[in-house]
């Protein structure tokens, strides 16, 4: 069952660069199962969501990722685990990004694929999750409920995969 809204072509340009090699990967261990998939090679359930690139739109994202996630099954620890992560993608794709920003979810067995997709350019951010402020931790966090991420940086945007066991 794939989940569709209209893309914007600008997301479908993001969408196309998403295979590509990682200019500056998250340091993880080893590649893990479902790692090297991508969306368009998976043969399980697909959801995409398109939206602009603004702050009420994150709650869009969350309520989205949610239904999503309860129509395929997932246990609410691991639903509710996956909403966060995509919550803080897309704050981070919102703070960051220019003009739109593009939600996709995969099932790939055990394995939920998360890519947010943004027309930003790359943002440095604190790695130690030392910040005083509220800001700052979404990386730390995503990367503790993950079992990899990874980031894309091109001329067009930049893309965040993430995949998280259920």
């Amino acid at each position: 069952m794939n989940t569709a809204l209209p893309v914007a072509e600008s997301a479908l340009d993001a969408l196309r660069w998403a295979s590509g090699p990682a200019s500056s990967p998250v340091q993880r261990p080893p590649a893990r199962p479902g790692r090297d998939v991508d969306h368009a090679s998976a043969r399980g359930p697909r959801a995409v969501l398109a939206m602009p690139s603004r702050e009420p739109f994150v709650r869009t994202c969350r309520a989205f990722a949610a239904g999503v996630l309860c129509r395929w099954g997932v246990s609410e620890a691991a639903r509710d685990s996956a909403v966060l992560v995509i919550d803080e993608l897309a704050a981070n794709a919102v703070q960051h990004g220019h003009a739109d920003t593009t939600v996709v979810m995969s099932r790939l067995g055990e394995i939920l694929l998360i890519s947010v997709i943004d027309s930003g350019t790359t943002v440095p951010h604190s790695r130690d999750g030392t910040d005083s402020d509220e800001h700052g931790r979404g990386m730390t966090i995503i990367e503790f409920l993950t079992e990899w991420t990874e980031v894309h940086h091109t001329t067009a945007g930049r893309q965040v995969r993430a995949g998280l066991r259920l």
